[in-house]
């Protein structure tokens, strides 16, 4: 290719030093078409070749298959060619095939004779630039890292400069993502620490070069309202100054949930308390009325007294399976039965512990489900137990059951106490007891076992109430296939 001619060509005696002598860099000189005339002694050394096996070769033997294929070679030298120089990194290869990161400048000089060749100087920076790849692998890791995590992480310096978030900051505090470096950190976080605690204790901690740990404080988030955050703050040491790092871990919902522990507790302490002394009573006064041989009376202690055994095995009962749905441990055995015997054998539990109320079963569902049949006979007899205990003496509770091709539904209802309108949306919910209901026996753990029995099966719970006529509480669960 011709020489531009306003392209400058050096005077290769200025070289002439630099090519001999220099031991720290590699130079190469080839001729216009890239074939290598001459190396030095720092070329042979880093690229393993001897003068004999480099000179008279292509200089493009020094590329990578990937570059040769780019066709990089012959960009440089025509670059050279048209431009007097031209500068690059890249990577090149030894004679055993490994390669190492450069950065190369090549020159175009004239040697004494007028004749042009390219100077080619080679810096090693494969060190350098290992470097600065793991450094930025590193930066990104630790970027991965902080995005991951959902804590919010913060980090000010002493004149309480943000240096740096990670993204729950945005999620918490603030919607706005954009550049925040350098902005005043109790400035921004002061809508949403209303009593100061936050600042105050960060101020703190780096005015004295002492951090903290495990700080409970209640802070206002923009999504999410009131939470309790458990705060940890350490000094470490920036470039130029000492730097806050703040970790800020939601604590929320363990705080209400130690809270709701200790309700239970205190409630179901509260509810254990009545039966356990009727039985206790129950037992002195019989040990009177034997001695006095009066047989009738004791035995209707024995009865109250197994009356109040049984309530105190329900609540146990609905303690320990409302503590497996919680910790999701509540297993269903499923096998094939039919729906309408395990109702009747349900109605017929029911009718051996309460005599003298009437249930009027209807319709019928002679098909066979795959489910739980002890966990739904413990539906349906909460259900009617339910019933008569809210029936306010009516003597009748209706059982209906019916199917279509997909589902087969139950409902109980009776005529009993009723429900407020603004109150029926909870009485599925752990713990919840309709207001007219409170001074009636239970722990309010039935309905929402029942409700997290259907679930498990797939099915649907709801209810139909009318304060002062009534309920009917209804499920349904997925039909199996029809017996013939």
């Amino acid at each position: 290719m011709p020489i531009s001619l306003n392209v400058a060509v050096a005077s290769f005696n200025y070289f002439d030093a630099l090519f001999k002598y220099t031991k720290q860099n590699t130079v190469l000189l080839m001729n216009e078409k890239g074939i290598i005339t001459e190396v030095n002694n720092a070329f042979t050394n880093s690229f393993g070749y001897t003068n004999d096996e480099i000179i008279g070769k292509e200089f493009k033997i020094l590329f990578t298959p990937e570059d040769q294929k780019k066709g990089l070679p012959e960009t440089e030298i025509d670059t050279v060619l048209q431009e007097g120089q031209c500068k690059d990194n890249t990577y090149l290869v030894h004679k055993n095939e490994t390669i190492t990161w450069v950065s190369g400048e090549s020159i175009l000089v004239k040697n004494l004779n007028g004749e042009i060749s390219i100077l080619k100087i080679i810096q090693d920076i494969h060190t350098q630039k290992t470097y600065e790849n793991f450094s930025r692998r590193l930066h990104d890791f630790n970027e991965n890292i902080l995005k991951s995590i959902e804590d919010v992480i913060i980090v000010v310096n002493e004149e309480m400069k943000i240096n740096k978030v990670n993204d729950a900051f945005f999620k918490l505090f603030t919607g706005d993502e954009a550049d925040i470096n350098s902005l005043n950190f109790a400035d921004i976080i002061k809508p949403y620490d209303s009593n100061d605690d936050l600042r105050n204790s960060l101020q703190q901690a780096i005015k004295t070069g002492t951090g903290f740990l495990h700080k409970e404080i209640e802070i206002t988030t923009i999504s999410e309202g009131k939470k309790m955050f458990d705060i940890s703050c350490r000094i470490v040491d920036g470039i130029e100054q000492k730097n806050g790092l703040l970790v800020l871990h939601d604590i929320t919902a363990q705080i209400q949930s130690q809270r709701q522990r200790e309700d239970i507790i205190g409630f179901v302490a509260h509810e254990l308390r009545n039966p356990l002394a009727n039985i206790v009573l129950c037992n002195e006064i019989m040990g009177e009325t034997l001695n006095e041989n009066n047989i009738t009376e004791s035995q209707e202690l024995l009865a109250r007294s197994k009356s109040n055994v049984m309530r105190l095995s329900k609540m146990i009962a609905d303690l320990y399976d409302a503590t497996k749905v919680g910790s999701g441990t509540l297993q269903l055995e499923k096998a094939v039965f039919n729906f309408e015997e395990m109702i009747n054998e349900a109605v017929d539990t029911i009718k051996a512990l309460q005599p003298f109320y009437r249930i009027s079963v209807k319709g019928h569902a002679n098909i066979d489900v795959h489910g739980d049949r002890y966990r739904l006979i413990q539906v349906v007899t909460n259900y009617l137990s339910n019933g008569i205990k809210y029936s306010e003496g009516n003597a009748e509770v209706v059982l209906n059951m019916d199917y279509d091709n997909k589902d087969v539904t139950v409902y109980v209802k009776d005529a009993g106490l009723g429900i407020k309108k603004d109150q029926l949306p909870y009485i599925f919910n752990r713990f919840y007891r309709a207001e007219k209901t409170k001074n009636l026996e239970g722990i309010g753990l039935g309905l929402y076992l029942c409700s997290q029995i259907i679930k498990a099966h797939n099915g649907r719970i709801w209810a139909e109430s009318e304060e002062g006529k009534g309920s009917t509480f209804y499920f349904s669960i997925p039909i199996l296939h029809f017996v013939n």
